[in-house]
């Protein structure tokens, strides 16, 4: 696929700016969500990304919802088991004490090329690829940016600051694809609004740090970044999203008046009581005038021919309400009955592959998880590579208990990091009703309906326990149950 012609490069008479507004701050895979927003084919990213010939990584886009805002969605997922936390928060850095090892000579052959991680063996590998120089220029333009902050902070020179293996995969990508996606837009300039950042502290390689960390505050300071610091617990802008705006964003004055030509939403990874999203925006200048124009002409064209249409609307409308009326009918009677329609609701999972974790432990682990809020967790075997077995371990979760429960896996299995991902789960809407059975014992069902059929599902804690009393089997108990329930309706 080759590079789109937009029309409006540098050059011509349009001018075309992209402003970002950062009230959520922002990161690299937010950037990046944002910009395919705006109309970069993910096939194109793909395609792109190929020619740096770096593996262990595989991309995901897909679409979600923050606060019930619909955005896409950019993650990085990385292939190998024991370095696969991704998550999007920091590509921290650090100093290599010892002597950084030269970077091998690079071919231009299509082989993939395993991660480096020292700013110089970054800076040769991306100079190695087959991106276009002026993709390659913008990428090394953010690294030069965020390894001079690292510098400054950690004490040392440029080329000696160390990128962790994890953040070094992470930080090419989300910058690399940063800088594709720009290219493919073309803009002539980029605004920012003033960054928000949140408060407290965060967990990196190094230990616990402060919020604004500390390879933010550097980038900012130099490049004199105007800076918010809200009220919210919790990291909001990372040194890979600190480094973008630094490096590309020439202006931070929004012109007098404008023409928004498109809007663009990239998702963030954590939840906040605010919608955790970039929006960036396609701006034009020179078309504002003639637009207002072309619209008001339009209106007036329509207001002309109307009348002609009138008839045949006012058909289609009564036409409509009777369907409306007829749907509203239905909701209203199933709202009687305490139902309602199918709910959707968005759902965190997080999955880790293990391979040196015992049954029993994973078992604890399991039951605790369930205890402290997740919706279900999932252990199933697995086959990792080289043959070595292992267990795939899923934990579903809301977003406002990821926190809690991250720290309970770290705690209870011998998990070094996991993927993590929202998807969007449906459920029936339910009620709690219970049934006596004849010798007195209480088992609650779960009463769901879908399209005007009831569905009866007694507590499993419940029909277990009568079970035990009894000594009867399981699926008696529960047969009895779900069929008194059934007649009670009746």
């Amino acid at each position: 696929m080759q590079r789109r012609s937009t029309g409006w490069q540098r050059g011509t008479t349009m001018s075309k700016t992209l402003y970002l507004e950062c009230y959520s701050g922002i990161s690299g895979d937010m950037t990046v969500a944002a910009l395919l927003d705006l109309g970069v084919p993910g096939e194109y990213l793909m395609k792109e990304l190929e020619k740096l010939h770096l593996d262990g990584y595989e991309i995901k886009i897909s679409r979600t919802k923050k606060n019930q805002i619909t955005a896409t969605d950019f993650d990085v997922i990385l292939k190998d088991e024991h370095k696969e936390e991704h998550g999007h928060e920091h590509a921290h850095t650090h100093v290599n004490d010892e002597d950084v090892k030269e970077c091998h000579e690079q071919e231009h052959s299509h082989e993939h090329t395993h991660v480096h991680n020292s700013y110089r063996e970054i800076k040769e590998f991306i100079l190695a690829s087959e991106l276009s120089d002026r993709v390659k220029e913008r990428i090394l333009k953010i690294f030069q940016v965020i390894a001079e902050a690292e510098a400054q902070v950690h004490g040392t020179a440029v080329d000696e600051v160390h990128f962790h293996e994890v953040g070094a995969v992470d930080s090419i990508v989300d910058i690399s694809a940063a800088a594709i996606c720009l290219d493919y837009l073309g803009f002539d300039s980029i605004v920012t609004s003033e960054i928000w950042e949140g408060k407290g502290h965060v967990w990196c390689q190094h230990g616990r740090i402060p919020v604004p960390a500390p390879a933010v505050l550097a980038i900012f300071s130099k490049s004199q970044t105007r800076l918010h610091l809200s009220g919210v617990q919790g990291e909001m802008v990372t040194p890979t999203g600190a480094g973008i705006v630094a490096a590309l964003s020439g202006e931070n004055q929004l012109p007098d008046s404008f023409v928004i030509e498109k809007i663009g939403i990239g998702a963030g990874k954590k939840d906040f009581p605010h919608a955790n999203v970039l929006r960036a925006m396609i701006l034009n200048t020179e078309k504002e005038k003639k637009a207002v124009h072309e619209h008001k002409h339009k209106y007036s064209h329509e207001q002309e021919h109307s009348h002609t249409h009138c008839h045949e609307e006012q058909e289609i409308e009564k036409k409509k309400t009777a369907v409306n009326e007829t749907k509203e009918e239905m909701k209203n009677k199933d709202e009687q009955k305490g139902f309602h329609d199918v709910q959707t609701e968005t759902v965190c999972v997080m999955e880790t592959n293990v391979d040196d974790c015992s049954g029993e432990q994973l078992g604890y682990a399991r039951e605790v998880l369930l205890k402290a809020g997740a919706l279900d967790v999932c252990c199933m075997p697995l086959y990792m590579k080289k043959g070595r077995p292992a267990y795939l371990f899923q934990i579903i979760c809301r977003p406002a208990d990821e926190e809690a429960l991250k720290t309970i896996l770290f705690r209870e299995t011998t998990s070094i990091g996991f993927r993590r991902y929202e998807e969007e789960r449906q459920k029936l809407d339910r009620e709690m009703i219970s049934v006596t059975l004849l010798d007195g014992n209480t088992i609650r069902i779960k009463k769901c309906m879908h399209h005007d059929v009831i569905y009866y599902y007694p507590e499993y804690e419940d029909v277990r326990k009568t079970c035990e009393m009894r000594g009867e089997a399981f699926r008696m108990v529960y047969e009895e149950a779900r069929s008194l329930a059934e007649k009670s309706e009746e």
